[in-house]
């Protein structure tokens, strides 16, 4: 069974790295049904739009077992910058197009996380992004198809209506993208219907150079 455990919201903080930096990477937990929009949790907020957030990547999924697995058992949910986090599942059950049910809201999975070095500051350490990115467990967004509410404790639907190769080989084949095989992924990846634009026009880049 696959279960939402947690839902979490952030706020903007401006915090001192690099100068200065404003992010909403930190997430709350919270016991209280939240309203799910095309963009989101409402309420939920992000400092960098052009990265995080919007359409495509409305919210972030991450598997409760990444924080055993990433070294942070020890941090509420939401550390990791997650919106939502599910028991029952991790990035090599799901691919790009699969839809998750969570009582009326209906999701669409649409690409891998890109972490990003505001995850090594959180932590502490640069080197945590390495070995996130390493692991290919770094969780995935999804699209809002159908709008409503939710809270702790849903029971969670995973439609398999997706194709291709799952979250975490995605992620890997992107990150490395040395051998047949990764740009054998990349390459049926760039056709899917689901995948955000995003990801489809970095990896059109990548096909482009690969074959230049």
């Amino acid at each position: 069974m696959v279960q939402l455990i947690s839902v979490n919201l952030g706020s903007i903080q401006n915090y001192v790295w690099r100068g200065q930096t404003a992010s909403a990477i930190a997430k709350q937990p919270t016991q209280s049904p939240v309203e799910v929009a095309s963009l989101g949790i409402v309420g939920d907020q992000q400092a960098d739009k052009i990265n995080h957030g919007g359409v495509d990547k409305a919210l972030l999924v991450i598997p409760e077992s990444n924080y055993q697995l990433h070294g942070v058992a020890e941090q509420p949910f939401g550390f990791l910058g997650d919106n939502l986090t599910l028991a029952g599942l991790d990035e090599s059950d799901v691919q790009i197009g699969d839809q998750l049910q969570i009582g009326s809201v209906l999701l669409e999975v649409s690409q891998p996380r890109s972490p990003c070095w505001k995850l090594g500051k959180i932590n502490g350490d640069q080197r945590f992004v390495k070995h996130y990115s390493l692991s290919g467990r770094v969780g995935f967004y999804c699209r809002v198809l159908q709008h409503g509410e939710i809270l702790p404790g849903l029971v969670v639907s995973v439609h398999k209506t997706g194709s291709g190769a799952d979250i975490q080989r995605l992620f890997l084949a992107k990150f490395h993208h040395k051998s047949p095989a990764d740009w054998q992924i990349l390459s049926e990846a760039v056709t899917l219907k689901a995948l955000s634009q995003s990801w489809r026009e970095e990896i059109s880049r990548l096909l482009a150079n690969q074959s230049s």
